[in-house]
């Protein structure tokens, strides 16, 4: 007899849309939000989010029952619902349906003309998986967003990863319910972490927080991992800040390098530039031309003057790395239950996947040797 297929622990329903709330804990809420009321948050979404976009194919073709809300009690009303997947299409719904939810748009009129195209009422049902407590729907959400088609941007999943350490969580149980690596979840965590730190210190983050793939790259850098002394995610210690107190004036000015800030440009325009930004940064003659205001490029060519080749030491790294893992890989199972030697190893994966994921950034069609 075939087995059935295993379903996740959630129910199908159907529900009210006028008993479905936002939830202001989604990653995409800012955390000055999070206690505001669902007509504020709709509003929020609408502006950032593209929610006018999920609208009109509401409008022109209809809601996809295929495609249900996840939904959790909501904690303080009976028969209440918050919608922990799906807060676009939620807020499309609301707009459609509330007037006076449009009128809190940015441009209410273009959102009044798609709600006279196909009638939307707060007493539709909804359909809907409906979970017993937030715990349960992690798998199926974090399945979407960070591995899935409709995946969050990099600051969004680190969000999503560092809600659930706080939960209690290791980071090796984090990987496994989100599908993902242990490694990538730790340079997530870590990264976040790094821009908490920041933001502890008085630093403008804003900019930070939106072009967060760029300080991604930047921490995938060893060179400039050691400038400003953050960990390996392998090494990250847990509520533990990842800068040292005596690196914080470097991470500073690194932050303020790369991205900028009110009296200063940043002095690279595209991550591309990161590994050559690194280069800069390790050097003594480098780091003192920027330093004195002069761009990456009179940096490189100070370096380059001073009589050192990076691209050649670099080929050399990998060289002698690629030699001591093959010479070490003879020896390896005789010791597999060292528990330094698989620290080891965790640390070596986290590398090459730090120097994979600046490859996958850098270039859009990667060599063939790759």
């Amino acid at each position: 007899m075939s087995e059935s297929v295993p379903s996740s622990s959630g129910q199908l329903a159907q529900v009210q849309l006028k008993a479905l709330r936002l939830d202001p804990e989604n990653p995409r809420i800012p955390e000055g939000m999070r206690g505001e009321s669902t007509a504020d948050l709709a509003t929020l979404l609408e502006m950032g989010f593209e929610a006018y976009s999920v609208a009109q194919s509401i409008a022109e073709l209809g809601y996809f029952q295929a495609e249900p809300l996840i939904v959790i009690p909501h904690p303080n009303d009976a028969d209440v619902w918050v919608v922990t997947e799906g807060n676009r299409r939620l807020t499309a719904l609301l707009g459609l349906a509330d007037s006076a939810v449009r009128e809190g748009f940015t441009e209410p009129d273009k959102w009044n003309a798609l709600a006279a195209k196909r009638s939307i009422q707060m007493e539709m049902s909804i359909p809907v998986v409906v979970h017993k407590s937030r715990d349960t729907t992690h798998a199926e959400i974090a399945r979407v967003h960070v591995v899935g088609k409709l995946a969050w941007r990099p600051f969004m999943q680190a969000r999503y990863i560092a809600a659930r350490v706080a939960e209690g969580r290791t980071l090796q149980e984090v990987a496994d319910l989100i599908g993902i690596s242990k490694s990538k979840v730790a340079d997530l965590y870590r990264d976040q972490a790094v821009l908490e730190q920041a933001e502890r210190l008085g630093l403008e983050t804003a900019q930070v927080e939106s072009a967060f793939s760029v300080l991604t790259v930047a921490l995938s850098s060893t060179k400039v991992r050691e400038h400003v002394g953050a960990p390996l995610g392998s090494r990250l210690v847990l509520d533990q800040d990842p800068i040292p107190p005596d690196k914080t004036d470097a991470l500073t000015e690194v932050l303020r390098w790369i991205f900028g800030d009110e009296d200063h440009e940043p002095v690279i325009s595209d991550s591309r530039q990161m590994s050559q930004f690194g280069n800069v940064i390790s050097s003594d003659v480098g780091i003192a031309a920027l330093r004195s205001g002069e761009t990456l490029e009179e940096a490189k060519q100070k370096v380059s003057a001073a009589g050192l080749d990076p691209l050649e030491a670099l080929k050399r790294k990998l060289s002698a790395a690629k030699n001591a893992l093959a010479a070490a890989s003879s020896d390896v199972s005789e010791y597999s239950s060292d528990v330094e030697v698989l620290g080891l190893i965790g640390d070596i994966e986290s590398a090459v996947e730090g120097i994979r994921s600046t490859i996958d950034e850098l270039w859009i069609d990667p060599p063939a040797a790759l």
